[in-house]
């Protein structure tokens, strides 16, 4: 496949186009954070990169079942009190993003969202605020916002979302899952490099009212050196 038909800047695949950014990085920074303006963001994530690859079909013990979101899931989402944001999840069922929901009975106990198109950061956050960072080539799927609730955590419901996850991109055709994770999110890196995901990139994304900017780090980017070292140090005794 020639770069220049799914790739190119913009693209996480693409290997052009990203000059240093030290000094952008800097004075982007400065910018967001001195202007006076109304509602701001900035942040950075690291790119994760996962095959899809061959496993056996997954069967969820119980008494666990999985289910897509429908209007009662996404009902149930936007009311739980642990909600991220109440109209982020009807605005992604929408505009057609997915979200794979196990449940125990009749409550959801966590859920795992993606996309076919683009990443996103602040998914479904509205136009103000939500920020796509990168489009996807076919056969990459954009995973995001995965959540177990507080009184379910500790028992796998995570690694069961992940296993559903893949098996249904699978089916689907897909052929590698990309996310994005914050570098202090240690429990995320974990479980997704269990999966075999390995870091690709640094993004960073800015948005100042209706303005937004993405810049991928180059490749030897010295900053996802250090996060991926403070990471591994972390977890060196586990």
């Amino acid at each position: 496949m020639s770069s220049s038909a799914k790739t190119g800047p913009g693209h996480p695949d693409s290997v052009t186009g990203f000059p240093p950014l030290e000094f952008k990085f800097i004075a982007m920074n400065l910018v967001v954070r001195l202007l006076p303006t109304g509602w701001k963001f900035w942040g950075n994530s690291i790119l994760l990169k996962t095959p899809v690859g061959e496993s056996a079909p997954v069967s969820l013990p119980e008494p666990y079942t999985w289910t897509w979101a429908g209007p009662e899931e996404i009902d149930f989402l936007a009311r739980h009190p642990e909600a991220t944001s109440r109209s982020a999840y009807a605005r992604r069922a929408a505009r057609g993003d997915r979200c794979l929901c196990i449940k125990q009975g009749t409550d959801i106990v966590g859920y795992r969202w993606f996309k076919l198109k683009t990443g996103c950061v602040l998914c479904g956050f509205g136009p103000k605020r939500e920020i796509i960072p990168f489009p996807l080539r076919p056969g990459q799927a954009f995973s995001f916002d995965l959540f177990t609730y507080q009184k379910y955590r500790g028992r796998g419901v995570a690694t069961m979302l992940m296993k559903i996850l893949f098996q249904v991109l699978r089916e689907e055709g897909a052929k590698e899952v990309l996310s994005l994770v914050a570098p202090t999110n240690h429990a995320s890196l974990r479980l997704q490099m269990r999966f075999g995901a390995q870091p690709q990139r640094m993004v960073y994304n800015y948005r100042i009212r209706s303005w937004s900017k993405t810049f991928l780090g180059p490749e030897g980017d010295t900053r996802l050196t250090e996060w991926m070292q403070q990471f591994k140090s972390s977890t060196s005794g586990r």
